[in-house]
């Protein structure tokens, strides 16, 4: 069989080029009325004329000479003569009365030098001058995400992006931000063309070599930025929809409220204020007190990101993060008077809508996203405000939103500027809350309650409990408890911080010598780490509870009425309690009913040197607390006898550290830190 014969390296000279592509990135925009095009792309979408090598390009001194190169060599002196040479495959160029020199490889520097040896072994007294005539042609590969994919010969002197024109650049499904030239098995250059285009950056373009391969990697993640068109496309402005993002595709590439509209492929940027610079910012018509992020989803659903741009750039909102397939709308200084209505209540995508052409209540509805189901569809309401020379009048108006969505004329009616429309909700609409039962009961699972219904009920429901429950021991969890505790605990924490501060501040002040200075900034940094690991403390939200059998339950106080989210866990039975903190040996010690929290501390090896024993205290399996303030040995709870699951805490002495001596009712603090939080602080490194 004859070898296959390999496919042409595609000619110089600019080939026919399709219609411009449309991508999938542009299709979805369209999809929600936006017309922008992905930036960039359209740079080689109009090539020279041709891409044949222009000879009166200067070669560098660090050209390096190949076979197909042809070396012209003027002589003079002592010597004269000429020569065109042209460097054969092997490299070599065979110079009258010299010899064959192996030039391939050298650089066009290092050329001059080896001629200028060789030809002194036969001559003396002579000058001459080297130049590179006709340059040759090298062979290329052009792959990936390219617009067309294949081998192409193009100049010796050609350069990454000369390349990619005569390939016709990334397709739209390429990166412009990651081109990659790879020779023989390492990858010599990644180029972004965002450094090229907005930057004017090409330092990173270096000059091919023949066999390099450019890569073009799939796109990464990409964002839209853009204004309004000046005509409604019967998308309006508002939270929970796409709307119209871009320019007008007649608009110049530079203007409007910003510097260049596009969809933009992102890198190193991920947040709102990466993406205006990348963009080129904002232009004198942008108005600063508004921007929007729409963000699509799956099923075409919507996340709204919409603030004071002012306060964005100037830091004092969490700059949003963005994601592939954003959206960014900056908005134009006369849209500061755009007409609006508002739709609030039981709608899946509530907020402000701007306000288009004979836009009515189905319009409004439908572009919020529909109804949600507990959605009262045989009224809402619509207050109107009319400006009236004596000032303005509030009118209500009652709709039937199902009516209104058929069509109905009655119903559907023309919105007028700031109209608000209210959707209410059938009342007390709740499909069903959850609740989780866990641990020791018979049937364990997740409960779904009515409303009202008492902790005895869903018991009984799970089958009550098992053999080994240990009901002292059950850990009953709220989460509205749980967002009081954390409340309670910041401003704990805050408290503490300010205090901390004021005294740490007084003291650097009062510092003379400069070894007092270093050393507050030591305890500076002591405070700020204390501070940082107070605020890892999560709270658990736990309610102390005394549990028993669902009939015994039934009516106590204890018998709470359930709520979305509940957690209960019921343990095993208990063989152990616990001796935490400033002990010899911190373990848990095998349960005694005769034993008390002084002989459970003593086989603990009792209180370390640094132990605080006046604030020592019992944290009761249930979650409740017994305190042993005033000294453990002499009064309070060393006596006490304990349940099996109780833990004996002993704090530290906080007081042997010197810049917490200055914290008023540091102890106590810690302690309520401690309960509050459901967890137990047991020491402070230093």
């Amino acid at each position: 069989m004859p070898a296959p014969v390999p496919e042409p390296a595609k000619p110089l000279t600019a080939a026919a080029r399709q219609v411009e592509e449309t991508s999938a990135a542009e299709k979805r925009a369209a999809e929600y009325g936006l017309n922008v095009k992905q930036f960039g792309y359209s740079f080689f979408y109009k090539p020279p004329e041709t891409f044949l090598p222009v000879q009166a390009v200067p070669v560098g001194p660090d050209y390096i000479i190949g076979p197909g190169d042809t070396i012209k060599i003027i002589i003079w002196g002592s010597v004269q003569g000429e020569y065109n040479l042209a460097v054969d495959r092997n490299g070599q160029i065979p110079i009258p009365k010299v010899g064959v020199v192996q030039v391939s490889g050298l650089t066009y520097r290092q050329l001059r030098e080896v001629l200028d040896q060789e030809f002194a072994r036969q001559y003396t007294n002579f000058q001459m001058n080297v130049t590179l005539d006709n340059l040759r042609t090298i062979q290329v590969y052009v792959v990936g995400q390219a617009r067309f994919p294949g081998s192409y010969a193009v100049s010796s002197l050609s350069t990454l992006v000369s390349a990619l024109f005569a390939a016709g650049g990334p397709s739209k499904s390429g990166s412009m931000r990651n081109v990659q030239v790879r020779r023989g098995k390492k990858v010599v250059a990644h180029f972004d063309m965002y450094d090229f285009l907005i930057k004017g950056d090409k330092s990173r373009d270096i000059r091919l070599q023949s066999e390099d391969v450019i890569f073009i990697p799939p796109i990464g993640p990409v964002a839209a930025i853009g204004a309004p068109t000046l005509e409604p496309l019967g998308v309006p402005a508002e939270k929970g929809r796409a709307e119209i993002v871009a320019a007008k595709p007649e608009d110049p590439v530079v203007g409007g409220p910003i510097k260049v509209p596009g969809i933009f492929e992102l890198k190193r940027e991920r947040t709102l204020t990466d993406l205006l610079n990348l963009a080129g910012g904002l232009a004198d018509t942008a108005f600063k007190g508004r921007v929007q992020v729409l963000r699509v989803q799956q099923h075409r659903e919507m996340v709204l990101f919409e603030d004071d741009l002012n306060r964005v750039l100037a830091g004092k909102v969490r700059d949003i993060s963005l994601v592939d397939g954003d959206f960014v709308k900056i908005f134009r200084v006369p849209e500061v008077i755009e007409k609006k209505v508002r739709l609030a209540g039981a709608v899946k995508k509530p907020g402000e809508f701007g306000l288009f052409d004979n836009m009515r209540v189905k319009d409004l509805i439908e572009y919020a996203g529909g109804l949600l189901m507990e959605a009262n569809q045989q009224e809402a309401e619509i207050t109107r405000v009319t400006i009236t020379p004596q000032g303005p009048e509030t009118t209500r108006i009652y709709v039937s939103p199902r009516l209104a969505l058929s069509g109905g004329a009655r119903d559907n009616i023309l919105l007028k500027p700031n109209d608000y429309v209210f959707i209410r909700s059938i009342p007390e609409w709740s499909l069903y809350s959850v609740v989780k039962i866990e641990g020791e009961v018979k049937f364990p699972g997740n409960y779904s309650i009515k409303k009202g219904e008492p902790l005895s009920s869903v018991l009984g429901r799970a089958g009550g409990f098992t053999d080994k429950a240990y009901t002292k021991g059950a850990f009953f969890t709220r989460q509205a408890v749980k967002k009081m505790q954390a409340e309670h605990l910041q401003q704990i924490v805050d408290r503490l911080e300010a205090e901390l501060y004021a005294t740490s501040a007084a003291k650097t002040e009062a510092a003379l010598e400069k070894e007092d200075a270093e050393r507050q900034k030591l305890v500076a940094l002591q405070q700020q780490k204390f501070i940082a690991k107070m605020r890892t403390i999560v709270p658990l939200g736990r309610v102390v509870i005394r549990l028993d059998d669902p009939e015994r339950l039934r009516g106590t106080p204890d018998d709470l009425e359930m709520q979305e989210g509940d957690s209960l866990l019921v343990p095993q039975i208990q063989q152990s309690v616990n001796v935490m903190g400033s002990v010899m040996s911190p373990t848990a010690v095998i349960y005694n009913p005769h034993l008390t929290v002084a002989d459970y501390l003593t086989q603990a090896g009792g209180p370390s040197k640094g132990a605080d024993v006046r604030y020592i205290y019992v944290i009761k399996a249930n979650g409740s607390a017994l305190s042993g303030r005033g000294g453990i040995f002499f009064s309070g709870i060393s006596s006490a006898r304990l349940d099996p699951g109780d833990t004996i805490v002993v704090p530290e002495n906080f007081e042997r550290v010197a810049w917490l001596k200055t914290v008023k009712d540091l102890t106590s603090i810690l302690a309520n830190v401690a309960l509050t939080a459901g967890v137990v602080l047991v020491g402070l490194k230093r």
